[in-house]
């Protein structure tokens, strides 16, 4: 996807996976759409989960209105995909789901799709190419597709050849050091994206400046939602997301 010149460097990903509640309301969605309405500089990556993917036919009537709200010229809706980190017997379930999602209405048709559990090894390029390229035409020949992969750590360069935007770091916020990106002529901060979690309930300014200031990278995403012993960490938004969101604002 090419990000207009007047967005800022440095946008959110959200993974959204929270259902958006009834519409019209999308109640529990509202926070994300009241931001990306009040901030239309600021790049959006919403991911949207219905059921591990895009879940059967037909679409939930809470996520087609909900997504269609999300919609704006500053926003990429992303629709999950797990990929097994590139188990092979498990690709024409990944098929199945690009498909499914790129056979959605275009109301509230996803923008791209982020491809979950991603490897990182050099040898499943090849798989992964195909899988982004399977995006890529799946949802009208290329333009305006947003593919993102999420391996979580640093991946073999190569994988930046072939998606938008690759997830380098999840993590819980106490393990994660900025020095650890890997960022260079072959490994841009423009195609990186950082999500960290059991962050501190205020935004953590200082990380901010430094991961959007300094560094410049693509996305990124905090929140003092716990993944530990087990618990969901993307089950409700940051206690403090509006000073999140101008956090990354100020940052730029």
């Amino acid at each position: 996807m090419i990000v207009p010149k007047a967005l800022l460097t440095s946008g959110i990903i959200f993974p959204l996976y929270i259902f958006p509640s009834a519409p019209p309301s999308c109640s529990s969605w509202a926070p994300l759409v009241n931001s990306i309405a009040q901030n239309p500089n600021i790049p959006f990556y919403p991911i949207i989960n219905p059921a591990s993917g895009p879940g059967p036919l037909p679409v939930d009537p809470s996520y087609q209105a909900c997504i269609a709200r999300l919609k704006a010229p500053n926003v990429a809706v992303l629709g999950y995909v797990a990929t097994w980190f590139g188990d092979t017997t498990k690709s024409s379930g990944v098929v199945a789901d690009v498909n499914t999602y790129a056979g959605w209405a275009s109301a509230y048709r996803p923008d791209g799709i982020f491809f979950d559990q991603a490897s990182s090894s050099a040898g499943d390029v090849s798989l992964y190419s195909q899988y982004t390229s399977l995006a890529a035409q799946s949802f009208g020949g290329g333009a305006g597709v947003t593919t993102v992969l999420n391996h979580g750590t640093t991946p073999a360069a190569a994988f930046y050849n072939i998606a938008d935007l690759l997830v380098t770091a999840e993590n819980f916020f106490t393990l994660f050091n900025p020095s650890s990106l890997v960022i260079g002529p072959t490994t841009p901060a423009s195609k990186q994206a950082v999500i960290l979690t059991d962050a501190p309930a205020s935004p953590p300014t200082g990380l901010i400046n430094t991961l959007v200031h300094t560094d410049h990278i693509r996305a990124l995403y905090i929140t003092d939602d716990s993944q530990a012993n087990g618990l969901n960490p993307y089950d409700s938004f940051p206690t403090q997301w509006a000073a999140f969101v101008q956090a990354i604002v100020n940052a730029e």
